[in-house]
């Protein structure tokens, strides 16, 4: 576990091999695809003597972080393709991954930043494949498009780590990928249909602003919340919309739901920039003492109206510093093995504990 004192975020590492598997075999049992993402770590790789832990390769980077040289020294090239820049969480992983990478002198890093498009996409990552990097970091919305990317990638034999989103459906085993280090999305999904299960008395009407309906991040945060939903009959969802993970989308799919449902007492925005247009719909429709509403991110303006008692009332932190991501990315660089699903489970932001996720002033 790591810890931030200035704004006590945690990013924490789902170490329980019977808790995954229990939530994997609960959720295919409901015919969700991405599930085999939560089985637990092969033996076969636990036993490899070329495994390294998660608190290994930690300590390695940080060891060479303060020598100012990556392990044994030879040159590393990392390569990070990004699927679109248009919100703060994609932004803040190139920043980071960038960040990161200039601690060592003999790592290079190199990145690609795309539009959304997947056409770019694919283009961009067969220009990284191009420059031989010794592991190329991938973070995808475009669902099974992207796979010939994928397909090229592990063609050209580079490593690939998946990061934050595009993981492969679980028909796509032809794909192979060394890690996928990201949020724990279903369990992001489940705590926030709980609290508003508990804030709600378990009845009302709720509805949902979808994210990109293609994307893993999708698929993982509908799931856990689906899943806790269906034990609470008196809570009906009547109606969802996509709002493409992006503000001014969002405030319209509201704007469309509100019209078609006088009368809802929940809403499930899939991320806080769309919750902020969630926000700004319904208060230009006078409704926002009507509603309870969730959403994703810790973004620190959704945290400062959690914090202010606004309907916001919870969100959950999403890790997008790239540290730990490319701490993995060096350790298989220099031919070690970790783990192939590495997941942070950070506690729910609520009113009660929104200032400590919030820098100095953030507020004001």
């Amino acid at each position: 576990m790591t810890t931030n004192p200035r704004t006590g975020r945690i990013a924490m590492r789902l170490a329980s091999a019977g808790l995954v598997a229990a939530i994997g075999v609960a959720a295919n049992a409901q015919g969700v695809t991405f599930m085999s993402a939560y089985d637990p770590t092969p033996e076969s790789i636990l036993s490899d003597p070329n495994f390294m832990s998660f608190d290994d390769f930690t300590a390695r980077a940080r060891a060479g972080e303060a020598a100012g040289v990556y392990g044994n020294g030879e040159p590393i090239t990392l390569a990070f393709s990004q699927v679109v820049m248009n919100h703060p969480v994609r932004i803040n992983m190139v920043e980071t991954f960038l960040e990161n990478c200039d601690k060592y002198s003999n790592v290079t890093c190199i990145h690609t930043e795309g539009t959304g498009d997947v056409g770019v996409e694919i283009a961009n990552i067969e220009s990284l494949i191009q420059r031989q990097p010794d592991v190329l970091i991938a973070s995808s919305l475009s669902g099974t498009a992207v796979y010939p990317a994928y397909e090229a990638v592990n063609a050209a034999g580079i490593p690939l780590i998946i990061n934050n989103s595009g993981i492969p459906d679980d028909e796509a085993d032809h794909i192979e990928y060394t890690s996928f280090i990201s949020p724990d999305d279903w369990y992001n999904g489940g705590i926030l249909a709980e609290y508003l299960v508990e804030k709600l008395g378990g009845e009302g009407d709720i509805i949902v602003i979808q994210g990109v309906v293609e994307s893993s991040n999708y698929e993982f945060r509908w799931g856990g919340f689906e899943e806790v939903i269906r034990e609470h009959p008196g809570i009906n969802v009547v109606g969802m919309q996509a709002g493409a993970w992006i503000r001014m989308p969002a405030m319209q799919a509201t704007v469309d739901l509100l019209q078609a449902n006088p009368e809802i007492d929940g809403i499930y925005a899939m991320n806080d920039e769309m919750g902020m247009g969630v926000l700004a719909a319904l208060r230009a429709a006078g409704r926002e003492d009507e509603v309870v509403m969730v959403s994703v991110d810790g973004q620190a303006d959704l945290v400062c109206e959690i914090m202010n008692g606004s309907a916001a009332e919870a969100s959950v932190f999403w890790e997008s510093d790239m540290t730990s991501v490319v701490d993995a990315a060096l350790a298989v660089a220099e031919g070690y093995v970790v783990e192939p699903h590495i997941w942070y489970q950070p506690p729910l932001i609520t009113q009660e504990n929104a200032a400590e996720w919030l820098p100095e002033g953030a507020c004001s």
